[in-house]
C-alpha cells in the first residue's frame, strides 16, 4: 500500500470526522438556544403574572375608593349607584386580570413551540451531519479508487511453489495423476 493511498484514506476519515464534529457543535448550539428560549419565556411569564397582581391591586384600590366615597357621602355601599360603581370597577379589573392570564398561557405555548422547534433543528442538523460525513467519506474513497490509488490492492498473486511442490505438481495431484 502506497503512502498516498494511506494519506488519502486518512484525509477522508479526517473530513468525515470534521463533518461529524461540526454537526455535533450545531446540535449543541441549537440545544443551548432552546434552553435560553425556555428561560426567556419563563421570565416573560413571570412578568405577565406580576402584571396580573398589579391589576388585582389596582382593582382593590378602585373598589376601596368607591366604597369609601359612598360611605363618606352617607350612602350605603351595597346598593344603588355605589354598588354599580363597584361592579364597573370589578368588571374592568376582572377583564384585565383575565387578559394577563391569557398572556401567561400564550407565553407558555410559545415557549413550548420554540423549544420543540430548536431541539428538532438540532436533531436534524446532527442527522444531516452524519449523512454528510458518511457520503463524503464514501465519495472520497470512490474517487481515490477510480484514480488508481488502490490498484495495487486488486492484484491476485498465485504462488508458483509450495514447499518442494510446484504449482503444476499440486494441480496434477488434484486431478489424480
Amino acid at each position: 500500500m502506497s503512502f498516498f493511498t494511506i494519506l488519502s484514506v486518512a484525509s477522508s476519515i479526517g473530513q468525515a470526522f470534521a463533518s461529524y464534529q461540526q454537526a455535533a457543535a450545531m446540535k449543541a448550539y441549537y440545544d443551548a438556544q432552546a434552553d435560553l428560549s425556555r428561560l426567556q419565556y419563563a421570565q416573560k411569564r413571570a412578568e405577565a403574572k406580576e402584571q396580573g397582581v398589579k391589576v388585582l391591586k389596582a382593582t382593590n384600590k378602585a373598589l376601596g375608593a368607591a366604597i369609601a366615597q359612598a360611605a363618606a357621602g352617607g350612602i350605603l355601599s351595597t346598593e344603588g349607584s355605589a354598588l354599580m360603581q363597584q361592579q364597573v370597577s370589578l368588571r374592568g379589573g376582572v377583564e384585565d386580570f383575565n387578559m394577563t392570564q391569557f398572556n401567561v398561557e400564550m407565553l407558555q405555548n410559545m415557549s413550548a413551540i420554540e423549544y420543540a422547534n430548536l431541539t428538532q433543528a438540532g436533531k436534524t442538523t446532527m442527522q444531516s451531519g452524519i449523512m454528510s460525513a458518511l457520503t463524503g467519506f464514501g465519495t472520497n474513497i470512490t474517487n481515490a479508487y477510480q484514480g488508481g490509488l488502490f490498484s495495487g490492492l486488486n492484484r491476485k498473486t498465485t504462488p508458483t511453489s509450495f514447499g518442494s511442490y510446484s504449482a503444476q505438481d499440486l494441480d496434477n495431484m488434484d486431478r489424480g495423476y
